[in-house]
């Protein structure tokens, strides 16, 4: 009787986690809504922005981007997909930096798995707990078509600044909790149980945007 019983609640169980990946995203307890909230660079009409908060140096981003990756190569076309570095931290910033510049110098496309890779697998970049240097990650950059020296110009110039720090006030407004986070349309903070959940929940936010208030498209 023992074994019966143990082998109902593992099958109630299994049924109640199935369900609970079946069921629609619930408002609180799936994703947030963000009171008005707006993509950092809002797009077209009709067009669903992605964005995911992240930072090199965060383990977890690192596991998260080749699923994050072979999504969002899945998404229609009128879906956006945005990239932001968050800075909850100092060590974050050198890499927040770094990848505006790289977007500015049109590398940001060829080097951002490279980086993932040169701190968590190469170990040639610091990671998280140590003080990454600024001209050694221009260094690193140095190696995709530009100096080095233009590179760290660049992630030290003022407009690089202003996008660093026009990140960080949306990363807070938006309230984002930790990395990786991703938001759709600037109106939903997707949560999740795991990636995969997160994924699908974004998936179904971005069909609710597109579909709009009276199915004719984002109001973004």
């Amino acid at each position: 009787m023992k074994t019966i019983a143990t082998a109902t609640l593992f099958l109630l169980a299994t049924v109640t986690a199935v369900q609970a990946q079946t069921a629609p995203p619930a408002v609180g307890k799936d994703y947030i809504e963000i009171s008005n909230g707006r993509p950092l660079d809002p797009a077209s009409a009709g067009t669903v922005v992605v964005e995911e908060f992240f930072n090199y140096v965060c383990p977890a981003c690192n596991a998260f981007e080749p699923l994050f990756v072979a999504w969002a190569a899945r998404q229609p076309d009128y879906v956006k997909v945005v990239h932001i570095p968050a800075t909850f931290r100092a060590d974050f910033v050198p890499y927040a930096k770094a990848y505006y510049a790289a977007v500015s110098l049109n590398l940001a496309e060829k080097t951002h798995a490279d980086v993932y890779k040169a701190i968590h697998i190469e170990h040639s970049l610091p990671a998280e707990g140590d003080r990454p240097s600024e001209e050694r990650i221009a260094e690193f950059y140095g190696k995709y078509g530009v100096e080095a020296a233009t590179f760290l110009a660049t992630m030290r110039s003022f407009a690089n600044d202003v996008k660093v720090r026009r990140a960080t006030e949306y990363m807070q407004r938006a309230r984002v909790p930790s990395t990786p986070t991703i938001v759709v349309n600037g109106r939903y903070l997707v949560r999740g149980d795991s990636y995969p959940d997160m994924l699908r929940i974004a998936s179904f936010l971005i069909e609710k945007e597109h579909a709009g208030p009276a199915g004719g498209g984002s109001t973004n």
